[in-house]
């Protein structure tokens, strides 16, 4: 990186240079708190439509006339919803990541200033040229990375959701048909919601793959 080698050599870094780094790291830490914001209100909204549904259905539960008309407005509209509620959040966080490599590399440029200080000690200037730069960049962070963190995610809370919400209505739907016994029914409602649920935790760790290329 322009400057390295003169902050290595001990040569005076251009305040310029030293300019330009400081502002594009205060624009990488609030685009990346911009996408924390977006995915929390994109959470609230999706959980507070569900909350809002779910509620609406226990109020016409006992009507056996309007609730299977209710149910096949309300459901399909919560299952739209929250596809588009994931996919943006998993674009959402792989954005924040991509602006947290962006900071590492600035930090470890820092470095190269103050080499002896505690300040950036994370920082590793060797780490910008490894495949691994994302799980590096987010271990600074307090994140283990790993095929299990996919689990924790907000994007993975609202997969999980949409499972619940899709195996739920498979269910619905084959107990209407009355093609089977309640038991059978529910264990292909549970599969539905499994597979669906592991599609998307694919479609998540697809995209961060795709986004550390």
């Amino acid at each position: 990186m322009a400057g390295e080698d003169a902050a290595q050599s001990g040569e005076r870094v251009d305040p310029q240079l030293l300019t330009v780094l400081t502002t594009e790291h205060f624009v990488l830490q609030t685009a990346r708190g911009a996408t924390i914001s977006e995915a929390n209100g994109r959470a609230a909204i999706y959980l507070g439509t569900m909350s809002s549904g779910l509620i609406a259905l226990g109020f016409v539960a006992g009507d056996e006339r309007r609730f299977p008309a209710f149910v096949a407005i309300v459901l399909p509209a919560l299952i739209v919803l929250g596809l588009f509620t994931f996919v943006r959040m998993v674009a959402t966080s792989v954005e924040s990541v991509r602006c947290l490599v962006h900071i590492q590399r600035i930090r470890a440029w820092y470095r190269q200033l103050a080499p002896d200080g505690p300040w950036f000690a994370d920082a590793d200037p060797g780490d910008a040229n490894t495949d691994d730069e994302a799980a590096n960049a987010l271990t600074t962070t307090g994140i283990r990375p790993g095929p299990m963190q996919m689990l924790y995610t907000a994007a993975a809370m609202v997969g999980a959701m949409n499972a619940i919400v899709l195996g739920t209505v498979v269910s619905l739907l084959l107990r209407a048909a009355d093609l089977f016994a309640l038991p059978l029914t529910v264990t292909i409602g549970v599969i539905a919601g499994l597979a669906a649920f592991v599609g998307q935790l694919v479609y998540q760790r697809r995209q961060y793959s795709l986004a550390a290329t």
